[in-house]
């Protein structure tokens, strides 16, 4: 969570442009309800931005499902 929270803070100080945030399997180690947090968090602090989540699980999927949050969901 330390990790997660230093790589979104330094966004603004990597670039001027509004670059996505790639995320893979960085909910791991999270319970549901830290997800949950994390997830909501990310929708509404940046909704400016492209993040793309990769996961072996279908946690995220139901989370964001249940929280209303749109989404694109593909399966590789």
């Amino acid at each position: 969570q330390l990790y997660l929270s230093l790589r979104l803070a330094m966004l603004d100080e990597i670039s001027n442009e509004k670059v996505p945030i790639i995320l893979d399997e960085a909910f791991a180690y999270y319970d549901n309800e830290r997800l949950k947090n994390i997830l909501n968090y990310l929708s509404s602090e940046f909704s400016d931005r492209q993040i793309i989540i990769f996961t072996c699980t279908h946690r995220e999927k139901e989370i964001l499902e249940e929280l209303h949050i749109s989404f694109n969901h593909i399966i590789l």
